[in-house]
């Protein structure tokens, strides 16, 4: 089913040390009447899902009308990918529920709450993550957890899941730190791939045995012999992607690959397979990739 994700703007109620976005961009949002627009636009031709992302969709005061007008066009499901801060209070999560919310996305930044501040640059959001994660568990809302690997979080990204899966989280999205924009010359923050899906087939591992699902979506199959099933790629199938700047589909992005080195020529995921990122190949190169057989 074709995904319109839909950036209402940069600004955000965080300041994390990862950010790619930068002062400049953070002045820039879509008005109401442009996403109306777009939501007719695509309602139009044929799209049915519809994602409220961001900077952080949730402090946009026109979110819940945004909501209800994709139901009215027409939209089956409707998802919000933010760090989901404000669902710590109850009244505003059923806002959204009532709106026409049903799926929610949720950043976790770092597992420990000490971590989780540090990186997010705000005091006392760590007590609100955890009420926030309580109120959608408790309305079986069913959240998925989006990890972002860095070089200081996905040794433990095992300990994490099992952490979440113990708040009542059943869903995990493995996430690797981007070196673009306002985020580029921390190169420090970047792992390498062969090092993060060691990490990653220790959570896969557990997901199996725990009944619980865990996807990786910046980790090549290559990486993850045996677990290739646990591997989802950003833009594998349409995505049309609206920002303040320009509109587009989401696999023709820098965020979701691009790069084929000479070791993914002959591999039997080669044309469902979008590579490696820029950034990842500025900073390390490509003989990591090694090719599958048929």
């Amino acid at each position: 089913m074709p995904l319109l994700d839909v950036v209402l703007g940069y600004d955000c109620n965080l300041a994390c040390t990862y950010c790619t976005i930068t002062e400049a961009m953070r002045r820039r949002a879509l008005t109401t009447e442009q996403v109306a627009r777009e939501i007719d636009r695509a309602a139009t031709r044929g799209f049915r899902d519809v994602a409220f992302t961001g900077g952080e969709p949730t402090i946009r005061s026109d979110l819940p009308a945004l909501v209800r007008y994709a139901k009215k066009r027409g939209f089956e499901h409707v998802k919000v990918a933010s760090n989901g801060l404000r669902y710590a209070h109850a009244p505003y999560l059923d806002l959204l529920v009532d709106a026409g919310v049903d799926q929610f996305h949720v950043s976790m930044h770092a597992p420990s709450d000490a971590a989780y501040e540090e990186t997010v640059q705000r005091e006392g959001t760590a007590e609100l993550r955890r009420k926030a994660i309580e109120n959608l568990v408790a309305r079986k809302l069913d959240p998925i957890a989006d990890l972002i690997l860095k070089e200081d979080t996905y040794r433990d990204v095992r300990g994490w899941v099992d952490g979440l899966f113990a708040q009542g989280i059943r869903q995990f999205r493995l996430w690797l730190v981007s070196l673009t924009d306002n985020n580029r010359a921390n190169v420090h923050q970047l792992p390498r791939l062969t090092d993060v899906a060691a990490k990653a087939r220790e959570a896969f591992e557990a997901a199996r045995e725990g009944g619980y699902e865990v996807h990786a979506l910046h980790i090549p199959r290559c990486f993850l012999p045996g677990y290739e099933e646990n591997v989802r790629h950003p833009g594998a199938d349409l995505v049309r992607v609206v920002t303040p700047d320009e509109v587009f589909d989401l696999k023709n992005s820098r965020l979701t690959g691009g790069v084929k080195p000479a070791g993914c020529e002959g591999c039997r995921f080669f044309d469902a397979c979008p590579g490696l990122r820029p950034d990842y190949v500025e900073r390390f190169g490509g003989d990591e990739v090694t090719s599958v057989p048929a």
